[in-house]
């Protein structure tokens, strides 16, 4: 039996545990002992309890840092999480070393986890880097722009932004007596990279076709959807009650010819009570998504994990970005003809004319649809029994012969 750590250090929520739940599962059931190592245990115990399967906190870089301008790339990224700071860096990755000593993994998987894969560089464990695009950044030197559609920054900074983050990382290696990085991007070397995504959608552009296995997420888990009236059209709505124009929303959703159903995690009783109508219905639990994207003909989220989840069923979307790597995937979904975003800083106005559009022209679906079906053989079994046999191969060639 092998342990194998699956590591989460950066991003919110909790698609990632999503990810993980379904991968745990397969390498357990394949004789392995998965251990996740986690960002957030908020909801841990509510999402892996029933599975009896084993969690830790990750350490992690915890104050903030301010002052510092938007980041252009992910380079500029890593200096909110102890990367401007070489002895709290080292502090990190020494943790995480020791954490790696406690456990004696055989393999280690990393989703969105600099800060491990830096810690992990020169131990002998094989290594295998996965997550969405946005997790997995392509090996280029500087690390690409995040707002591909705008002039591009000005290279100065971004080869200033560059020296600064490896000399940093370096001279935690040098103390750690690791390997050093020659640029940025080695920060992701690995035994293997697998994106769980597919080409069209990955935020930085396609990369080679052998490096994508297809979205894994939790579907199959969930209370049953119920669909508030009797309207042939079902909207489902994936929200983040923070959401500034959560209200305009909630009214322009309910202004729709459409049955809508609505999870929003922490939604005020307020809200609800305002807003819930014989159309419009909240769920106060996470929903059985197997069933609720096979039934819904239009999907409303902030461009997370949802996308994937959604377009995999060929059902078009509304997106309503709230961060970077959701706008960098809204420009994707629309590229593709597949949705239409809407941004905070609009007129609301705009919210609900941009719904029915949506709503009345048929071609969002119609390209939804295609999509699902050029990327059919992408499932989200086989996409986690692709990362299992990746994770059975990497432990096997580290045994001795």
């Amino acid at each position: 039996m092998a342990t194998i750590a699956l590591i989460w250090e950066l991003g919110s929520d909790y698609g990632h545990i999503g990810r993980f739940l379904p991968i745990a599962q397969e390498l357990r059931a394949r004789g392995h002992r998965p251990v996740m190592i986690l960002r957030d245990l908020s909801r841990a115990d509510e999402m892996l309890g029933p599975h009896a399967l084993e969690y830790l906190q990750a350490p992690l870089w915890l104050p903030p840092v301010q002052g510092l301008p938007a980041a252009l790339n992910f380079t500029e990224t890593l200096f909110l999480f102890g990367f401007l700071s070489p002895p709290g860096l080292l502090s990190i990755a020494r943790a995480w070393r020791q954490l790696f000593t406690l456990l004696k993994p055989d393999l280690l998987v990393f989703d969105h986890a600099p800060t491990a894969l830096l810690a992990a560089r020169g131990l002998r464990v094989p290594r295998l880097v996965t997550g969405n695009s946005f997790a997995v950044p392509p090996r280029l030197k500087p690390l690409p722009a995040y707002r591909w559609w705008e002039p591009p920054p000005a290279a100065i900074r971004l080869a200033d932004t560059e020296k600064r983050v490896l000399d940093n990382a370096n001279s935690v290696l040098r103390a750690l007596a690791a390997p050093p990085m020659e640029l940025v991007a080695d920060l992701y070397d690995a035994e293997a990279t697998l994106i769980t995504g597919v080409p069209d959608l990955d935020v930085y552009g396609p990369r080679a076709p052998e490096n994508y296995i297809g979205a894994i997420n939790t579907v199959a888990q969930g209370a049953e959807p119920c669909w508030p009236g009797k309207r042939p059209t079902r909207l489902f709505a994936y929200l983040k009650s923070q959401y500034p124009p959560f209200e305009q929303l909630l009214t322009a959703l309910s202004r729709t010819e459409a049955s809508v159903l609505v999870f929003a995690q922490g939604v005020a009783r307020q809200h609800v009570l305002r807003h819930q109508t014989a159309n419009l219905a909240f769920s106060e639990k996470p929903l059985l998504m197997e069933r609720v994207r096979h039934e819904c003909d239009l999907a409303v989220c902030h461009a997370g994990g949802m996308v994937d989840v959604m377009l995999g069923a060929g059902k078009p979307l509304l997106l309503l970005p709230m961060q970077t790597e959701q706008n960098m995937t809204c420009r994707r979904v629309q590229q593709l003809g597949c949705g239409l975003g809407y941004t905070a800083e609009q007129p609301p106005a705009l919210l609900a004319k941009t719904l029915g559009k949506l709503l009345g022209d048929d071609g969002f679906a119609q390209r939804a649809r295609a999509h699902a079906e050029k990327y059919r053989s992408f499932s989200n079994d086989a996409a986690v029994h692709r990362l299992a046999d990746h994770c059975d191969r990497l432990l096997a060639s580290a045994c001795p012969t």
